[in-house]
């Protein structure tokens, strides 16, 4: 039986009436900043910061027996003392961070039996019960939720060093093949800037995912890619479950570039829609940005899906210099609202260039679109800023810092072009022309798809655009 390390339990003393424990956890907020400033975090492998993450080693794996369908992905150090704040304490500790595991649990887990298990060096530091166990936003009460899992991290007040642990696993006292832990995972840290004290070191990422159910339209994904980079993205996250070998070649081509980085997200066990929201999709869009922020230093990321441009309306400004025009310190995300480029419309070949090999790129032949924007909310894609956001959903973000709030696009600054196959039924007969994107980055996007598909599949020089392209089942 493991050791629970009672310099680890924080919990305030159970005999404080109610009115000192108010004044505990006051005191506790308005010292966390000093002690924070004043610590130093020594790492037991200082090898783990010094390389790269690409989530080559990142897979779901599971919590005691693999029939009970416990699993998890990932887990990050997240330094913002609004999570903390409010978490009890002992006497003489005071917590410097924390760290957030994503995982599937059931709706019904007892979360007071939930433990954290912390290692270095494949040691044991310690086992303590988690802080917070919560299930995402929009999991419809089913019997599995994506769920996140809290425990703070602290320090001695007297010390001034403060030991990160390397892995972390859960155990889960409620279940006997559980109560040891098994299965343990890195913790992800940021690179550079530990304590997130100076700006991000890069702009824009963009989350995409899961590819489930064979997803096979490449010439859709590499039009997307080139689209987005363009707008000033510089880095991409695919979660893939099940993808063409079509589609396959076009992630490895982009990945030995650096500008996607893949994640392996098989696995299976669960009817989605029925025990679980399908393909997991909720715990990918949340470790997704915990990723882009913490190990990847971005300051936005963007939530969108392979069939969804977030277009500014500005024809000087990329999305990037859009975002950064109108940032304030108090802005959580940008939310734009959603138009349909449906397929029932009458596609546009006049403009593809004679050169051209791929000529069914969206962007340039659906042309006509939905004239009335969906509300704020409904069906629409947002940027986020990672440090000011706790929990993202797929239209909107759930859980933010206080006093920051959402910037809601207006239609004149800019929309969410939705290139749906098929049709919601959205206002579908209430139609206008829209030509920006064509007009402003036509020339340049067929130029780039074309190149890039020649690289891609050199015998062809085709990207193919997946069987029954017009009816694309979208991933999010």
């Amino acid at each position: 039986m493991i050791r629970r390390s009672q310099s680890y339990i924080l919990d305030c003393d159970l005999n404080y009436i109610t009115a000192q424990r108010v004044t505990c956890q006051k005191y506790i907020h308005q010292t966390l900043p000093l002690y924070q400033r004043s610590v130093t975090l020594v790492f037991a492998n200082e090898s783990i910061v010094d390389v790269d993450d690409t989530g080559q080693h990142d897979r779901w794996l599971p919590i005691g027996d693999e029939d009970k369908r416990f699993k998890l992905y990932s887990a990050y150090f997240d330094p913002r003392l609004e999570v903390v704040e409010s978490y009890k304490v002992a006497n003489g500790f005071l917590p410097f961070g924390s760290i957030r595991i994503f995982a599937i649990l059931p709706m019904k887990v007892r979360k007071e039996d939930i433990f954290c298990n912390f290692r270095s060096d494949n040691n044991l530091v310690a086992q303590y019960r988690a802080d917070d166990v919560v299930a995402v936003h929009e999991h419809w009460n089913m019997e599995f939720a994506a769920t996140y899992v809290i425990c703070k991290l602290a320090g001695n007040t007297t010390k001034r060093l403060a030991l990160l642990p390397d892995e972390v696993a859960l155990s889960y006292l409620a279940e006997p093949s559980m109560h040891e832990p098994s299965s343990f995972i890195r913790i992800k840290y940021p690179k550079q800037d530990r304590l997130f004290r100076s700006a991000p070191t890069r702009s824009l990422a963009v989350c995409v995912g899961p590819l489930h159910h064979n997803f096979a339209y490449a010439l859709r994904m590499v039009e997307f890619i080139e689209y987005y980079k363009m707008n000033g993205a510089e880095r991409f996250y695919v979660y893939n479950k099940s993808a063409t070998p079509e589609v396959d070649s076009v992630l490895r081509h982009y990945q030995a570039t650096g500008l996607v980085q893949v994640l392996d997200w098989h696995f299976d066990g669960y009817k989605f829609e029925n025990e679980l929201r399908y393909e997991g999709i909720f715990v990918a869009l949340n470790e997704c940005f915990y990723r882009a922020t913490v190990s990847g230093g971005f300051r936005y990321t963007a939530i969108v899906d392979f069939d969804e441009l977030l277009f500014p309306a500005d024809d000087n400004k990329t999305l990037l210099e859009y975002l950064q025009e109108k940032d304030r310190y108090d802005v959580h995300s940008f939310n734009f609202q959603g138009v349909f480029f449906y397929d029932i419309y009458a596609p546009d070949y006049s403009h593809i260039p004679p050169w051209a090999n791929n000529t069914y790129l969206y962007t340039q032949v659906r042309n006509v679109r939905t004239k009335n924007p969906l509300l704020h909310h409904n069906r629409s894609k947002y940027v986020m800023k990672g440090r000011n956001v706790f929990e993202a959903g797929n239209h909107f973000v759930w859980k933010a810092v206080r006093d920051t709030h959402e910037y809601a696009v207006p239609e004149n600054e800019g929309l969410l072009m939705h290139y749906r196959d098929g049709s919601l039924g959205y206002d579908y007969e209430n139609v206008v022309l829209d030509t920006r994107i064509q007009k402003r980055f036509g020339k340049q996007l067929w130029q780039l798809v074309n190149e890039k598909c020649a690289s891609i599949f050199p015998e062809t020089g085709i990207c193919p655009l997946g069987e029954n392209y017009n009816r694309t089942v979208s991933s999010q």
